[in-house]
């Protein structure tokens, strides 16, 4: 079994911190893990990391454009509430003899 106690750089707020798994499933992951790509458990925990970091900052930034996207829509579809406008876009542009104003 993996006993490991890693420590972590201090974080602004809380001091320095320390990682020590005292969860069995996370020990025996750990394990199993380095076992497979050869790594130390710190090369490990630090690859998972990064990887679970870059995935939560992809799907964040994907609903961040959902909800931007949802809210073009919804302003869209308040301008275009009362149908279309009863200005035809030729009486904008065009002169009574058909000529661009």
């Amino acid at each position: 079994m993996i006993q490991w106690l890693g420590r972590l750089k201090s974080h602004p707020k809380s001091g320095p911190m320390s990682f020590k798994p005292e969860n069995d499933e996370m020990l025996r992951l750990a394990g199993e893990l380095t076992s497979l790509t050869g790594e130390t458990v710190d090369e490990a925990v630090n690859v998972a990391l990064k990887e679970r970091l870059e995935r939560v900052k992809h799907e964040r930034s994907v609903e961040e454009r959902v909800r931007e996207l949802h809210a073009i829509g919804q302003r869209t579809a308040r301008m275009l509430r009362d149908g279309p406008s009863a200005v035809d876009h030729g009486d904008l542009l065009y002169d009574e003899r058909g000529l661009p104003k």
